[in-house]
């Protein structure tokens, strides 16, 4: 039936995406979503040689940055192979949790991730069990990993699969304020999951490292969130 109708669709393509279900969900949905874009992608007019990139807006996103405490002085301590080690165990979590609940990586800078959502509540809800994922590891691991994460909201500029651009460098600079085991977001992610069952404790307006005006910053109590 899909042939028989793309055979009569006017410049279209037929892709099968590798699923498990007829109705995708989570990361086969994410997949999906991609995969629209890149045909979309493709049907624009070629670029000039010589040009920069074309960027476009990446319509509104929750971006999430994870970072491992203390990465480099666990390397430090246990060596190139044994820090290695580690921070698999932090990128195997981390991407288990992204399939779960939907979030795209962008990129992994070595201790840490870069991820995109198009749900803020989705967003949280991977904050939440990636550190409820992490106390559980660590109660049995020889070497602890804890994780800070930062969450901010706004339209990022997409170019080359990467996101560029105000709401991407708020989220980084959040995650930096953050402590081991800590969920920092804005109040413009605190505003988009008003009447969800989220329990935040206000740290006020935070200066950050590049921007004139401070950012208010919240955290999330999430030993306390709902299953």
């Amino acid at each position: 039936g899909a042939r028989q109708l793309a055979a009569v669709m006017p410049e279209s393509q037929l892709v099968i995406v590798e699923g498990r279900i007829s109705i995708p969900r989570g990361a086969e949905a994410v997949r999906v979503l991609d995969t629209i874009e890149q045909f979309i992608g493709a049907a624009k007019p070629a670029q000039t040689l010589g040009r920069s990139p074309v960027t476009t807006p990446g319509g509104l996103r929750t971006i999430l940055f994870t970072d491992v405490e203390g990465s480099t002085d666990l390397t430090d301590r246990l060596g190139d192979e044994g820090g290695r080690a580690l921070m698999r165990t932090h990128e195997e979590i981390t991407r288990r949790a992204l399939t779960e609940f939907g979030g795209a990586e962008i990129k992994t800078m070595g201790d840490g991730f870069m991820t995109s959502f198009h749900s803020a509540t989705s967003a949280l809800d991977c904050a939440i069990a990636l550190q409820r994922s992490f106390r559980t590891h660590n109660e049995t691991a020889d070497v602890p990993v804890n994780i800070r994460i930062g969450v901010n909201a706004g339209e990022p500029i997409a170019e080359d699969d990467d996101l560029y651009g105000t709401a991407v460098i708020v989220a980084a600079r959040v995650a930096a304020q953050a402590q081991a085991e800590e969920i920092l977001v804005t109040d413009v992610v605190r505003l988009l999951v008003a009447g969800k069952a989220y329990l935040f404790h206000d740290r006020g307006p935070v200066p950050l490292k590049g921007f004139d005006d401070p950012v208010r910053i919240y955290a999330v109590h999430w030993e306390d969130a709902d299953d």
